[in-house]
C-alpha cells in the first residue's frame, strides 16, 4: 500500500468513527426530547384531564396552549442538545488534526535546525574550494553557482523555520511599511541591475501619513523579498519591476508588478501552492526555484489576517498584491 493510499484509509476510518459518534449523539438527543415531551404531556394531563375524560378512554388530552408550549420547549431543548453534541463531536474530530499539525511543526523546526549546520559547512567548503581553484580556474563558474544554490537552500531553511513558529503573542509596535519596502528594494536593486532589470519603489502616503502594520519586521522583509525575487525570476532582460505601497481601506497593499510574459505553465491561482512553479524567465536559468517562496508568503499573510493574490497576469506582465491589516 502506498503512502497516499494509507493516508486515505486513515481519513476514511476517522470519518466513519466521527459519523458514527455524531449519529449516536443525535439519536440520544432525539430520544431525550421525545421522553421530555411525553413526561410533559403526562404532567399537564393530571389530574384535571382525567376528571373530564375517564381513564377508560385510553387517551391523554392537552389543550392548544400546552401543546404549543411543549413544542417550543422541545425545540429549544433539541437545539441545545444538538449544539452541545456538535461541540463535543467537533472537538473530538479536530483533536487528531491539532496533534498532526503540532507534530508537523515540530518536524519542520527540528529538520530546519539540523539542516543549518551541514549547509553552513557546505558553504565554507565551497568558499575554500573557490580560493584554492582561483578566479581563472575552469571550475570557478561551477563553484560560484554551487555557492548560489547553497545560499538559496540556506534561505529556504530559514523561511521554513520562520513559518513553522506560531504567531507571536507579544504586542507588536506599528511597523512603517513604506520604509521597510524601500529598504528591501534598495537591497535587491544590485541583483536586479546584474540581471539588467529595472527596480522601482513608489509609496502613496494616505491622509494619516505612511501606512503601518503590526507584523514582525523580519517576517515582512522576507515576504517582500520573496515577492520581488519571484518577479525577478520571471522578468526578462531590459524589463522592469515596480513595487508600490498604498492604503486600501483598512488594509495596507503592497503590489509587485513585472513586465514578464505572465504566468505560464500553471494556473494563476496555483502559484501559491507548495512546489508549484511557473516557467522562469530566460535570463536566469541557473537560479534554482523550489516552488515554496510564494506559498510561505501566502501562509504568513493569512496567519496575520491578510492575503496575497494574483491581481493581474498576461503577456504584458503579472501583478501580485499583498494586503495586510493596517495598524
Amino acid at each position: 500500500m502506498t503512502a497516499p493510499d494509507a493516508d486515505r484509509l486513515i481519513l476514511r476510518t476517522a470519518a466513519r468513527k466521527v459519523s458514527a459518534q455524531i449519529a449516536l449523539v443525535c439519536a440520544a438527543c432525539v430520544a431525550v426530547v421525545i421522553l421530555a415531551l411525553v413526561l410533559f404531556a403526562l404532567y399537564r394531563s393530571q389530574p384535571a384531564e382525567l376528571v373530564q375524560h375517564p381513564a377508560g378512554a385510553g387517551r391523554i388530552y392537552i389543550d392548544e396552549a400546552d401543546g404549543l408550549l411543549a413544542l417550543i420547549l422541545g425545540g429549544v431543548l433539541g437545539v441545545m442538545l444538538a449544539a452541545a453534541a456538535g461541540l463535543v463531536s467537533a472537538r473530538r474530530a479536530v483533536k487528531p488534526l491539532g496533534e498532526a499539525l503540532a507534530a508537523q511543526r515540530r518536524f519542520v523546526q527540528d529538520a530546519s535546525h539540523e539542516l543549518r549546520t551541514p549547509l553552513a559547512v557546505l558553504d565554507a567548503r565551497l568558499q575554500l574550494a573557490q580560493r584554492k581553484a582561483g578566479p581563472d580556474s575552469p571550475a570557478a563558474g561551477t563553484l560560484d553557482r554551487l555557492r548560489q544554490d547553497s545560499a538559496g537552500l540556506a534561505e529556504l531553511v530559514d523561511d521554513l523555520l520562520l513559518m513553522s513558529a506560531p504567531p507571536s503573542a507579544e504586542h507588536l509596535e506599528p511597523l512603517n511599511v513604506a520604509a521597510l519596502v524601500a529598504a528591501v528594494t534598495d537591497d535587491l536593486r544590485l541583483l536586479a541591475e546584474e540581471a539588467r532589470i529595472g527596480l522601482d519603489c513608489t509609496v502613496a502616503d494616505g491622509a494619516a501619513g505612511p501606512p503601518h502594520v503590526r507584523i514582525p519586521a523580519h517576517l515582512l522583509r522576507r515576504m517582500v523579498t520573496a515577492l520581488v525575487e519571484n518577479a525577478m525570476s520571471h522578468t526578462p532582460e531590459s524589463g522592469r519591476i515596480g513595487v508600490t505601497v498604498s492604503a486600501a481601506g483598512r488594509n495596507v497593499r503592497i503590489m509587485v508588478r513585472d513586465t514578464g510574459p505572465g504566468i505560464i505553465g500553471i494556473e494563476p491561482g496555483r502559484v501559491f501552492e507548495r512546489f508549484a512553479r511557473g516557467r522562469p524567465a530566460w535570463h536566469n536559468p541557473a537560479r534554482t526555484s523550489y516552488g515554496i517562496g510564494l506559498a510561505l508568503v501566502k501562509d504568513a499573510a493569512l496567519r496575520h489576517g491578510g492575503d496575497v493574490t494574483v491581481a493581474e497576469t498576461g503577456p504584458e506582465g503579472t501583478v501580485l498584491s499583498l494586503e495586510l491589516p493596517a495598524a
